[in-house]
């Protein structure tokens, strides 16, 4: 069933929409931490999704946007706005509990740093509670619209998209995902396996 994203007129809205849950885990044989989040269509904004991970001290190495986050603790968003071109274009979100933010856009063998393409920035907010952390991502429609050449979202479009828990350091190693993946090694940069949203309202 397509997640569906509701239209918001402020950020704290965020907290009454629909909860996905990013409970697939594969690959992991050890801490299978709690995670989920939360995604709508803030009006005259953009995009914005609230991840958050049941975790005490995450590890949080990396302070700069553009920092491997990945090598962390870190929650992730993937989304492609145009699933139905014949090349899977998607943009990647990776985030820590310092709120470093690795934004990439691409395919799943190729991708650049957005940086290097647009001046349009997403931006990430991020909060650590004593047993848990979370990450507010929000996601300019201009971003959106320049990447993908095409207008802003309204009622009834739709997107493909996946959401991860991930960290890649020795002893805290572990892979989640919201929708599964057919995958023998531990790979998010398969679009094939996003899941569908619908903006509802």
């Amino acid at each position: 069933m397509a997640y569906q994203v509701h239209r918001i007129t402020a950020v704290e809205q965020l907290k009454a929409c629909d909860v996905f849950q990013i409970d697939q885990y594969q690959w992991t044989e050890g801490n299978k931490p709690k995670a989920y989040g939360q995604m709508a269509l803030l009006a005259d904004y953009g995009l914005v999704i609230s991840m958050s991970a049941v975790e005490r001290d995450p590890l949080r190495t990396y302070t700069v946007d553009d920092d491997p986050v990945y090598r962390d603790s870190a929650l992730e968003a993937f989304l492609n706005f145009a699933p139905n071109q014949s090349v899977q274009r998607y943009l990647n979100f990776e985030m820590n509990a310092n709120g470093a933010l690795l934004s990439q856009f691409g395919t799943s063998t190729s991708r650049k740093s957005l940086s290097s393409l647009t001046a349009i920035k997403a931006s990430c907010e991020a909060m650590i509670e004593p047993d848990s952390w979370e990450v507010l991502l929000k996601i300019p429609m201009e971003l959106i619209c320049s990447m993908y050449e095409i207008k802003p979202l309204q009622q009834g479009d739709s997107f493909t998209c996946n959401f991860y828990k991930i960290c890649e350091a020795s002893g805290l190693e572990h892979f989640a995902s919201h929708a599964p993946i057919n995958s023998d090694i531990p790979n998010f940069h398969l679009p094939e396996f996003f899941t569908q949203a619908i903006i509802v309202d």
